[in-house]
């Protein structure tokens, strides 16, 4: 059991808002729980049917809502368009391990470093000591994300099969 996440209404950064999702954003966020270019490197189920991604995004808008004290998820919003979403792949007493995605389509421009910084300024505030983060060794923009946001490398790696490929994963972690 970890610390309790107090959700906020939002997170203004200089460009983007992070904020709990809206029962409208389901479409988007299937789309991103479904995008190839995300799915090679951000570990989601295989989905048989759309109705199962559907279900999945209906549950992230739930963990994302306030009153949720056990999950830490945002969307990520540029211009009032969900772009991405950042969230928790475990909790454990202070020490929390996040992932994120931004949409292909806008990734480039910062918004993940952004979205995470700001994030791990929550998770300071929140009494969090530990903030870690995972990733695939193909996946070096996610890594200069994580070190851009003050990160550092772990002695932690994992293999890890995912469709039907096996992924060399390291990890980063910032202490407060």
């Amino acid at each position: 059991m970890g610390l309790p996440i107090r959700t906020k209404d939002r997170i203004q950064t200089e460009r983007l808002v992070l904020k709990p999702y809206a029962p409208r954003d389901v479409m988007p966020l299937v789309r991103l729980l479904t995008h190839d270019g995300i799915t090679k490197t951000f570990m989601v189920p295989d989905f048989q049917t759309g109705d199962q991604a559907v279900e999945l995004a209906q549950r992230l808008i739930a963990f994302s809502q306030p009153e949720d004290a056990a999950h830490l998820e945002y969307g990520i919003y540029l211009d009032d368009r969900l772009i991405g979403f950042v969230n928790n792949c475990g909790i454990e007493d202070d020490e929390i391990e996040i992932g994120y995605v931004i949409d292909p389509d806008a990734q480039g421009h910062g918004y993940a470093t952004e979205a995470v910084r700001a994030i791990i300024e929550e998770l300071r505030g929140m009494g969090f000591r530990k903030v870690t983060a995972g990733y695939f060794v193909e996946n070096e923009s996610s890594r200069r994300v994580m070190e851009k946001c003050g990160m550092k490398p772990t002695d932690r790696t994992d293999e890890e099969e995912y469709r039907d490929a096996l992924h060399s994963c390291r990890y980063y972690e910032v202490c407060f």
